[in-house]
């Protein structure tokens, strides 16, 4: 059956990089491509769009345009192109415009490295399909999932994803998209080590991409392949496949397939034929210097040491190795320290020799751990209690020869073993019931510890209940006296200037400025404090609905042209009843977020969605602000009130962030 061209989908390329300190392929460079052609805009084809935009009428055109727009904006402009994603999605219009749009979200996350997001989003496209019955297009979501769970290092979950995929696609005879599967599944393989197996997928899906003249992906594939006969000591195949993925990356003008190509033949001759891996290793350093790829450099550069410092050229192998030492560190700068000293010997520069031995001992000892140590001491402890044992072996032995040699007190010598087979057998039931005992203590108070940490929570929750009330009310009082007392106040002030100026004229001409004057700040003073107690009072804000209210502070924060905040309301209705409790506490979980974007993220665009899902509102807050490494930062005090709300709430709290990539808060709380 000819293969299906399709839309979207998923391809992880494993290619494959030799280290210089082992002389080995490896498989843990990942390239992961999305599209077989990818799409390249061009700038009529957009404005084209743009125009089109600016006319549409109804909500089917929007979706689309805005969705043609943010595919264009793929490889161009990631923040462009989620913008557009966000606005087709507010757009709805069918479910598979919303399955697509939930798609393209996805990939643009992936785009991004903010893994957790573009999986979420996949899986929301994956149900969607599923619940519309369109299998087809589900399970080649399930390539997007299972290439970024292989990205992830979760082999075992990628390999159970794609060979589920596989199977639909061998039943539909889908060739093409069951090949895809297949190489990702050999990826997965050989990380696993399971090379044989690797060997069998990437032949299966090699073959398939073969049959349809799709040289790209035989460009992936072969390379792969390659390492993986490496792997089981076929050195042969290894260089047949490399030398005719070459051909094609020759056609095909990829330059940077050539670069990795050369650098494992390069590999696999460094002891068959060194002149020939210097030639590939060579024309590897120029292919990267040319792309101004400095990723893996230093491998190639440690091979080329390592050809001159066997053939005892140790001033070109000196030359390799220094650069080698500039690009690494831990245990690979180690061995270049090594190397070099190595190199120096030759040139009989004894001092220089000893002063980079000593730099790599001194670097090595700093990299030992505690657990290395610790692997030390059992060794350690295991060699003296064989040692222990052994030497009391050898006792019993020669024990026993006397005895035998004494016949006489054989009879004795039984008895005494038979004794001490029984207290031994004693020991050890005494020993096992003891340690079932402590077993039994310790699950006993970790119970007992949990059930602690439980109570100390809910009275944690309660004493934060505490707080919000006593807060809400004291906003409440303090909105009532400023209205009712001071307002009033005011306001009987105003009467007074306006009966003076009732006066005739020329009873206040000399003191019509000042009260004019007056007049005009007794006027600002009333609306200031109207203004204060409006603003104070969140269940008046919040009688009119969370999204609303939101809305709200949106515009008065989006007025300052400093921030500009877009509110987006996916699918929730009014009708839908929100209990008052759980709106007050997420409008006070939304300020004190956009507190944080105004205070670090040094944003321009915020966004603000709300949508339902399984009986859950869902509120996603995003920016496009320099974002933050969710593991180096630490959580202050909003952030871990936020966390306390949403569990009082039952609910899901998850951050998502990246260095320069903006932040996503996701939150989730059953209504």
């Amino acid at each position: 059956m000819k293969p299906k061209p399709q839309d979207h989908f998923m391809f992880v390329h494993s290619l494959k990089l030799i280290p210089f300190y082992s002389l080995r392929i490896t498989l843990s460079f990942v390239f992961l491509a999305f599209i077989p052609l990818f799409i390249y805009a061009n700038n009529a084809e957009i404005d084209s769009l743009q125009s089109k935009l600016k006319n549409c009428t109804n909500d089917y055109d929007l979706a689309q345009t805005n969705l043609h727009l943010s595919k264009l904006y793929e490889r161009i402009d990631l923040n462009l192109g989620k913008k557009h994603a966000l606005e087709a999605l507010h757009y709805q219009s069918n479910d598979s415009i919303l399955a697509e749009t939930y798609n393209q979200l996805g990939r643009n996350y992936f785009y991004r490295t903010q893994l957790d997001s573009a999986i979420y989003y996949f899986e929301k496209t994956k149900d969607l399909l599923t619940n519309i019955g369109n299998t087809e297009r589900a399970s080649i979501v399930d390539i997007s999932l299972g290439a970024i769970y292989l990205r992830q290092g979760n082999y075992n979950l990628t390999i159970e994803i794609l060979t589920e995929s596989a199977t639909y696609f061998e039943e539909v005879e889908d060739d093409l998209n069951a090949a895809k599967c297949y190489s990702n599944i050999a990826s997965a393989m050989a990380e696993l080590g399971k090379y044989d197996k690797a060997i069998e997928f990437s032949n299966k899906a090699l073959s398939i991409f073969k049959t349809n003249n799709l040289t790209q992906y035989q460009l992936i594939t072969l390379p792969n392949l390659a390492a993986q006969y490496y792997k089981v000591g076929d050195t042969v195949t290894a260089i047949k496949y490399n030398l005719e993925a070459e051909e094609l990356a020759k056609k095909q003008d990829n330059t940077r397939s050539l670069s990795i190509i050369y650098n494992n033949l390069g590999s696999i001759y460094l002891d068959k034929d060194p002149e020939k891996a210097k030639y590939y290793l060579n024309k590897t350093i120029a292919l990267k210097k040319q792309l101004n790829l400095v990723t893996g450099l230093e491998v190639t550069l440690g091979n080329l040491g390592y050809i001159h410092l066997k053939n005892k050229e140790f001033t070109k192998a000196l030359h390799y190795y220094n650069q080698v030492a500039e690009k690494v560190n831990g245990t690979q700068l180690v061995f270049a320290y090594d190397q070099i000293a190595k190199c120096y010997k030759g040139l009989n520069q004894f001092a220089k020799a000893l002063n980079y031995a000593e730099l790599s001992r001194t670097l090595n000892d700093s990299l030992m751990n505690a657990h290395d140590q610790k692997v030390f001491n059992e060794i350690q402890t295991k060699y003296e209690t064989q040692k222990a044992k052994r030497e009391l072996s050898e006792l019993q032995v020669t024990n026993l020869e006397i005895d035998i040699a004494r016949n006489r007190n054989r009879i004795f010598l039984f008895i005494v073993l038979a004794l001490l087979i029984v207290s031994l057998l004693f020991g050890y039931i005494h020993q096992i019931w003891t340690k079932r005992k402590q077993l039994l203590i310790k699950q006993e108070f970790k119970i007992k510890e949990q059930e602690v940490e439980q109570i100390l929570k809910r009275q944690e929750l309660q004493g934060i209940d505490a707080i919000i009330d006593a807060q809400e009310k004291e906003r409440s009082r303090i909105a009532n006296d400023l209205h009712d007392n001071l307002g009033s106040k005011i306001a009987t002030l105003k009467l007074y200037i306006e009966g003076i100026k009732a006066l005739p004229d020329e009873s206040i001409d000399q003191i019509k400025p000042e009260l004019d004057h007056l007049q005009s700040l007794s006027e600002d003073t009333y609306q200031e404090i109207r203004k204060i107690a409006h603003n104070k009072n969140t269940n008046a804000l919040i009688a009119k609905g969370l999204i609303t209210a939101t809305q709200t502070i949106a515009n008065q924060i989006s007025e300052s042209n400093q921030l500009q905040i877009e509110v987006i309301n996916v699918d929730v209705d009014d009708k839908i009843n929100i209990n008052s409790t759980i709106e007050i506490q997420l409008f006070r979980i939304i300020q004190e977020l956009l507190t944080n974007v105004i205070k670090h993220a040094k944003a321009s665009e915020c966004i603000i969605q709300f949508s339902i899902d399984e009986n859950q509102l869902v509120l996603i807050l995003e920016d496009n602000g320099t974002g933050f490494d969710i593991k180096e930062i630490k959580i202050g005090y909003g952030l871990t009130n936020i966390e306390k709300r949403i569990d009082k709430l039952n609910g899901q709290f998850n951050i998502d962030s990246a260095k320069n990539n903006g932040t996503t808060v996701i939150l989730k709380v059953p209504l």
